[in-house]
């Protein structure tokens, strides 16, 4: 790295991918302009997507493409592209990745399928539309939607990565210099060997420490000395960049920076979602739930009949579980077990080769059927979609009650407990037998807890589908 002087001149800092931050090429410099376009190209190409499968639904079941329901496309156009944009399908880092393309797409598309399926419901106009059209368009919508996304993923990836990728500058010094990260978009920058020195009544300082931060996305502030490290927070604020800073806090992942009087405060740990972030997991909930609903009842009525035939007793098996806030609450399953031998309050973990399961109960348990019957608790609003698991109040573990075992069970409660969670898309399901199975299944809940945000909900629930049949629900 050259300079004259302190601030003599134009002062340059050699990047990690080969270039000078203070030179950037005119492709970096106008790649905001770029990543525009892509976004607004992306959406486009979306809507286009969206026509041209309405219009293939028309001809396949009218067989003119101009006399199809074109309220289908008013509904699904704009509603999809809110959804869209809503779960970031249009960022960059989405548009540049092909699984997080794929699935944000996905997932707008289906958020856009239940609220149409709702409003329908709730609008009574189910009779004026053609159901198989409206299949054709969304399935059409799916595989156009997807083949475009798996294109524009690989095309931009091919053309446009090295330009449009986040790039960072990490202002440093020698002693955090040792161990940089090599990967062609990080540039760091000796802030000693680049001769920069904080001087904030020095206006060409400024302008030799925006030459070397260039056109960077992210400025890290990596600093072993506290004393310098403080000068350039203070400088950074000053300059007008967003900048972040290191720091080492062993054990210990801060969730937000807040402030305490004149201080500043990291967030350690996070409680109840707020009023805002309840309001939206509810509408959630009752968006999705209710086609879920009416999808689930043949099943839900099936799985009663043949429980009925297999053994006398109810259909169906109400339970006291643990809700939030730890209140109490009436839990709904489809009954496995013999009615004789069934446990309300879950003193007795089920076991593999457990006696009281019946025929039909073992394979209601092992496809996860027998917990359909809680989307009802969720249109209640005890449950939620996402969330921890409900336990029975006796639920044990080595002859001990849960939280006789974790200190932190309580804990888990902070939301509404859900019909799938983290714990169970990791595989953190069937008997709790040991100390370690509850510890585990509570730490997936509390980092749920404290990481919660819609997508992850999204998210959730799409990995669902693929532990429903699982070697550990029995």
């Amino acid at each position: 790295m050259g300079g004259i002087g302190l601030y003599g001149g134009t002062h340059d800092a050699a990047g990690g991918d080969g270039r000078t931050v203070g030179s950037p090429d005119r492709l970096r410099r106008y790649r905001d302009l770029l990543r525009v376009s892509l976004t607004a190209g992306m959406a486009a190409t979306d809507l286009l997507a969206i026509t041209g499968a309405c219009f293939l639904a028309a001809a396949l079941r009218h067989g003119n493409p101009f006399e199809g329901n074109w309220e289908i496309f008013y509904f699904l156009a704009p509603t999809y592209l809110l959804a869209a944009i809503a779960l970031r399908a249009y960022a960059t880092q989405t548009l540049t990745s092909l699984s997080r393309s794929i699935s944000s797409a996905g997932t707008a598309l289906l958020l856009t399928a239940g609220l149409f399926l709702t409003a329908v419901f709730a609008l009574k106009v189910g009779s004026l539309l053609s159901r198989l059209e409206i299949g054709y368009s969304f399935l059409l919508t799916f595989a156009l939607l997807g083949l475009i996304r798996i294109g524009a993923a690989l095309l931009i990836r091919q053309l446009f990565f090295p330009v449009v990728a986040p790039r960072l500058v990490v202002l440093t010094d020698a002693k955090e210099r040792k161990t940089p990260r090599h990967d062609g978009l990080t540039t760091y920058v000796d802030v000693r060997e680049a001769g920069l020195v904080p001087h904030f009544q020095d206006p060409r300082f400024f302008e030799a420490t925006s030459r070397a931060i260039g056109y960077a996305d992210r400025v890290i502030l990596a600093f072993s000395d506290a004393h310098e490290r403080l000068k350039w927070t203070e400088a950074m604020r000053l300059s007008g960049f967003e900048a972040e800073i290191v720091l080492d806090l062993p054990g210990f992942n801060p969730l937000a920076v807040s402030r305490w009087g004149e201080r500043t405060t990291l967030l350690i740990s996070r409680g109840p979602l707020n009023l805002g972030e309840r309001l939206v997991k509810r509408l959630f909930d009752i968006v999705v739930t209710i086609p879920l609903l009416l999808v689930a009842a043949p099943a839900i009525g099936l799985a009663a009949l043949l429980v009925k035939l297999d053994s006398p007793g109810p259909a169906f098996f109400v339970q006291e579980r643990v809700g939030r806030n730890n209140r109490p609450y009436r839990c709904f399953k489809m009954r496995t077990m013999r009615s004789e031998t069934s446990d309300a309050s879950g003193r007795v973990s089920t076991s593999r080769n457990d006696r009281r399961v019946t025929r039909v109960g073992k394979i209601l348990r092992r496809t996860s059927i027998d917990e359909l019957p809680q989307f009802l608790n969720v249109l209640i609003g005890n449950m939620s979609l996402v969330g921890p698991r409900p336990h029975a109040l006796g639920s044990r573990a080595e002859g001990s009650l849960f939280w006789e075992l974790v200190p932190d069970y309580w804990s888990r409660h902070a939301v509404k407990p859900g019909v799938t969670g983290l714990a169970q898309i990791r595989g953190q399901r069937g008997a709790t037998e040991s100390r370690r199975d509850i510890e585990a299944r509570v730490a997936s809940d509390l980092e749920y807890i404290n990481n919660w945000s819609l997508w992850q909900d999204v998210k959730i629930l799409l990995l669902t589908a693929r532990v429903i049949l699982h070697r550990n629900a029995h």
